[in-house]
């Protein structure tokens, strides 16, 4: 079943409640193990360049066309995903310039164990640069694919709160949360005459990184996170390749509301990598994103329930 039929039937057939879903409770962390989340968001995000050519002094920024994006998030138990796409009846996405944006997420909660997937496609790019006229590449294509691991070493510290999942911090806390990061990205620039070809680069990071969940009041949750860490990134450019020093930085921040049932709030989050390469030109890559949400817990259907507790014993949650 595809992604697209396993969230219809989902909100088809959530509402009917087969069983009263247990709450745990520790004296940090109110998890709720059999309840179903759905989620609606809106959000703005772009993955942004800069070249910087310094034998010349010039700097340009490949910026894709500007989308928001309508997504649903679905999470129950260890597994929580998203879809978005950029629907034209938004008024900022009718002047599309035959632009496209997709982005997917995944996320598994393997005990202190947390793996994150993305994927970011755009088409429709604009070259910028200060005193010179914008280029609009309308066949220029990028595909970010990759994610990171992460390990939480403070029991008390929820981070499905952080994104407020099926989990709610009753005690403020923090912890350090290392993470591993790894991406592939590619220009596809076989659509643009001047172009006719396609580069990419493979980055691999280790950040240190630490979050703070500060519970405001009984529903009321401000989080964030920092991250700082380096790595090497592998760029692929015709038939010249590189392997260079890479340096990462990241920021995660949340508002939110949540209670047993309902939850809502604001989520942003970016991560910025300098690839510092010994060629002439260096590039900047940034992933920005940024989501207004709501969201909402319900007992789950009796063969979720089934099909979840049968994955988790054969891969032994």
């Amino acid at each position: 079943m595809g992604i697209k039929g396993f969230i219809g039937m989902v909100l088809l057939t959530g509402s009917g409640c087969f069983a009263q879903a247990d709450i745990i409770t520790s004296a940090y962390i109110q998890k709720f193990p059999d309840k179903l989340s759905v989620q609606l968001f809106t959000l703005k995000t772009s993955n942004q360049f800069t070249l910087d050519y310094e034998d010349i002094g010039r700097t340009i920024s490949v910026e894709p066309n500007e989308k928001r994006t309508l997504g649903v998030a679905v999470q129950y138990d260890f597994i929580s995903f998203s879809l978005g796409f950029a629907p034209k009846f938004f008024t900022e996405n009718k002047d599309n310039r035959d632009s496209k944006m997709t982005s997917f997420g995944l996320n598994l909660f393997l005990g202190k164990w947390m793996q994150h997937f993305d994927l970011y496609y755009q088409k429709g790019i604009s070259l910028k640069e200060e005193g010179y006229e914008e280029a609009y590449l309308a066949g220029l294509k990028t595909i970010k694919i990759g994610g990171s691991t992460s390990y939480v070493f403070n029991d008390n510290y929820s981070f499905r709160a952080l994104a407020f999942q099926n989990e709610k911090q009753l005690k403020s806390t923090g912890s350090f949360a290392p993470s591993l990061s790894y991406y592939y990205t590619e220009f596809n620039g076989r659509k643009e005459p001047q172009l006719g070809g396609k580069s990419y680069f493979v980055d691999v990071a280790l950040a240190p990184a630490y979050n703070y969940n500060w519970v405001v009041a009984k529903n009321i949750l401000i989080a964030g996170g920092l991250s700082v860490g380096a790595g090497v990134t592998y760029t692929k450019d015709g038939s010249v390749s590189d392997t260079d020093f890479l340096t990462q930085a990241g920021l995660t921040l949340s508002l939110g509301y949540n209670s047993e049932t309902f939850y809502g709030g604001v989520y942003a989050k970016g991560l910025v990598s300098n690839h510092d390469a010994d060629t002439a030109v260096n590039m900047d890559d940034t992933i920005a994103y940024g989501t207004v949400f709501f969201g909402y817990r319900f007992d789950p259907p009796r063969f979720l329930k089934e099909k979840t507790e049968e994955i988790k014993e054969k891969i032994k949650i």
